[in-house]
């Protein structure tokens, strides 16, 4: 077992990069505040500021308006949205070295393309893995990806769509995908089956099951999330699970607060064969809070997220953490498809 002497260094170097962490961001937050203080900056001849004013888009349901907020494609893949979004993102564990990255996201609409049908081209570095509802490309989501995707509604609770990607490596190859949502007030179902091929993983799927319920006052909703990925050349299957409470606070932020597990029977890293030290082995159940809002203006987001994790194989389970993530983003809503 790790002498009290050796945990108690752990936690003052994890203490230590959470500082420098938080220190490094908020000098990064000012820097972008005082770049923002002016007010004639262009974007594509136009105001910032009124720019994200004049491509705002409202969302009636509470549940849409706030997947919205955390980028969920279940909501902005119905969207013709022209967006290039650029970050810098921490992830602070204790006992474990600072995670920095520089999360990104390019897309462009075809619309002439769309009168049907969503067409869109896409562009992400650093997805967010965390997010369990997220549905980001299948097979190295944590990489770069380049995409094109074609969405068709094909009825009002049926969406049938087809990618084509190059992953990082470069892994490539292509995906269809099945949607089913279904809404009774206050209840919505939503489900994804999707299958893939790829150059390097062979044949691969996701399922993705979420169940939520609008509570009283139409400003909160509960979800609960399950996500399985299965691989033919990794190791078993990835499963994640989880509930979730979302909801708009005052300020413009959304809160998530969340718990659940992440889980992949082979013990080591799943994508070695020959890696089996479980402190490679990132199995964990989890109690966090997700907090996104704008600050100082309206094309520069934050968002914070605090955390307990508990790591099961690692000799020292529990965790501490937080991710801060300060991004410039510019998005703009063009007109949809038209319904079937």
């Amino acid at each position: 077992m790790p002498s009290a002497e050796g945990g108690g260094r752990s936690s003052d170097t994890g203490r230590t990069a959470f500082r420098r962490s938080l220190s490094a961001l908020l000098a990064l937050a000012l820097l972008a505040g005082g770049c923002a203080s002016q007010r004639q900056k262009n974007v594509w001849n136009t105001d910032a500021d009124a720019w994200n004013a004049m491509v705002g888009r409202k969302f009636a349901d509470v549940v849409d308006a706030t997947d919205k907020i955390f980028g969920e494609p279940r909501v902005e893949d119905r969207e013709l949205i022209a967006r290039a979004k650029v970050g810098v993102k921490a992830e602070v564990r204790e006992n474990q070295d600072t995670d920095w990255s520089i999360p990104s996201n390019f897309r462009i609409p075809l619309p002439s393309l769309g009168r049907k049908a969503n067409v869109f081209i896409d562009f992400t570095s650093a997805s967010d893995v965390s997010n369990l509802s997220q549905i980001s490309p299948a097979a190295e989501e944590s990489g770069s990806s380049l995409s094109a995707t074609v969405l068709k509604r094909v009825t009002e609770t049926f969406d049938l769509g087809a990618t084509l990607g190059i992953h990082g490596g470069p892994d490539i190859g292509p995906e269809l995908f099945l949607r089913y949502e279904r809404r009774r007030n206050p209840w919505l179902l939503f489900g994804e089956e999707r299958g893939y091929w790829r150059t390097d993983d062979g044949w691969g799927g996701r399922t993705i099951v979420n169940i939520d319920y609008r509570l009283p006052g139409n400003d909160s909703f509960i979800r609960f999330a399950n996500k399985a990925d299965y691989y033919e050349e990794l190791h078993d299957v990835d499963f994640k699970s989880g509930f979730l409470y979302r909801r708009r606070v005052p300020g413009e932020v959304a809160l998530s607060a969340e718990t659940g597990i992440e889980y992949n029977p082979y013990t080591g890293n799943p994508e070695k064969d020959n890696d089996t030290d479980p402190e490679h082995d990132d199995d964990n159940a989890y109690a966090r809070v997700r907090m996104i809002g704008k600050f100082w203006r309206p094309w520069i987001e934050w968002e914070v997220m605090p955390g307990f994790y508990y790591y099961w194989e690692h000799d020292q389970p529990e965790a501490w953490g937080i991710d801060v993530r300060l991004s410039l983003i510019f998005e703009a809503f063009l007109s949809g498809p038209e319904e079937p």
